[in-house]
């Protein structure tokens, strides 16, 4: 009988499964389970399509790092105080 386990993780006849995986296993062994952990797998129907876990969502990228401009020298620039849009102290990237 095909069930979907909902259980963290446990050993079975069909070796170590864990939560979200597809197996199956016999009546008997289903029985066994659920004397001791009743919530711990969900019977699945034949005709019916499994239920996929949702895909992991990528973590998002981190903005461009600002890094302090500096001059042909290597010292540090300072902002620019008659340009107040535009930083030049800041280099982006």
């Amino acid at each position: 009988m095909k069930v979907l386990i909902k259980y963290r993780s446990m050993s079975t006849s069909a070796g170590r499964v864990r939560s979200g995986d597809i197996v199956d296993l016999p009546e008997e062994e289903l029985k066994r389970i659920s004397v001791t952990k009743p919530n711990a797998y969900e019977i699945i129907a034949e005709d019916k399509p499994a239920k996929k876990p949702e895909p992991k969502k990528e973590p998002k990228k981190a903005a461009a790092k600002k890094k302090r401009a500096r001059n042909k020298d290597g010292t540090l620039k300072a902002d620019d105080p008659s340009t107040p849009d535009v930083n030049e102290a800041w280099e982006i990237g």
